[in-house]
């Protein structure tokens, strides 16, 4: 996936094409999303993605992963827009330039180091060995290439 390029100025995106201006005059997204209905700062009068536009950049950048993905903006646009997309590529600006939690960097090199999503422990793998599951741990395989990928990529996993 490509990383947007985004000049931070509303007015200027605005101008640019009808559809973002409807998009952004619509607001119906608000209506559902969970970051407008628990966030104090941010208001069902204007999208969420149209505030962060108009917020600096690297408190935009930091912002964005307030959205959990529910994609409760994608059912309810009625112009068929997909404002999660944006949020992803957002994510991804905000990841490289060291801007994301740090829960998520440290997710990064926990899967880089394991092969795995999470921490396994022996209660998790008692758990699974009772439901008749293989028991998890590191897949040194896994990680060897997972490292090849992030290195050719320059993929980081610690904030800059």
């Amino acid at each position: 996936m490509e990383i947007i390029k985004i000049k931070y100025s509303k007015d200027n995106i605005i101008k640019q094409s009808e559809e973002v201006q409807r998009c952004f005059k619509c607001s119906a997204c608000s209506i559902f999303c969970p970051v407008t209905l628990n966030v104090s700062r941010y208001t069902l009068e204007d999208a969420f993605i149209s505030q962060l536009y108009g917020a600096e950049e690297s408190k935009t950048l930091k912002d964005v992963w307030m959205c959990c993905n529910c994609e409760k903006c994608i059912m309810s646009c009625p112009q068929d827009g997909e404002p999660a997309e944006v949020f992803t590529n957002l994510k991804q600006l905000s990841y490289q330039r060291g801007l994301a939690p740090d829960s998520v960097y440290a997710l990064a090199k926990q899967v880089l180091n394991t092969g795995i999503a999470y921490e396994t422990g022996a209660k998790v793998n008692a758990d699974r060995k009772k439901m008749g599951l293989k028991e998890l741990s590191a897949n040194e395989n896994v990680s060897k290439e997972l490292r090849i990928i992030a290195e050719r990529t320059a993929f980081k996993t610690e904030v800059a």
